[in-house]
């Protein structure tokens, strides 16, 4: 199974605004879309669009999937920055799906990528906002058995687009 783990992209700061009503910036719409368009160029192509259910995951995840093609996107509880990562280890363990772009938040990110890499919380990744990692893992998922096959920033996505 191959997953690509992508943080959203930078919203807005709006003191007005619950956290989970902030929308992308420009910035994180050109993000997005950046990512997007990366995704579209590599081998193996996206089959399924996770995010969390916060506005610019969705917003990132859309954008992304405007710019992949034909590809569903649902949202999921366990990629809310204040789930556990093994639900979300667990649910992808349920999946039939090959290929999937997982749109979430930081710390969530790095430390899901960090148990199915080490099996621990330990590894230090960052996943700066627009980041998008490749991982790949067996079925069925166990901790420490995933291989982190690369992690590009959105600065590195730019002089690629």
């Amino acid at each position: 199974m191959t997953l690509y783990f992508l943080r959203h992209g930078d919203a807005v700061e709006n003191s007005s605004l619950q956290d989970r009503d902030r929308p992308l910036s420009e910035l994180g719409r050109q993000q997005a879309a950046m990512a997007g368009r990366y995704l579209r160029n590599l081998q193996p192509t996206v089959d399924l669009i996770l995010c969390s259910p916060l506005l610019r995951t969705r917003q990132t995840a859309e954008t992304v999937q405007t710019e992949v093609g034909n590809v569903s996107v649902f949202t999921a509880e366990s990629l809310v920055s204040s789930a556990n990562p093994l639900e979300l280890l667990k649910d992808l363990g349920t999946r039939s799906t090959e290929v999937i772009l997982l749109v979430g938040h930081e710390p969530h990110l790095s430390k899901t990528i960090s148990l199915l890499i080490s099996g621990t919380e330990q590894a230090h990744i960052e996943m700066r906002k627009g980041t998008l990692a490749c991982a790949i893992v067996e079925k069925p998922i166990e901790r420490g058995h995933g291989k982190l096959q690369w992690l590009t920033s959105s600065d590195q996505m730019a002089l690629v687009s």
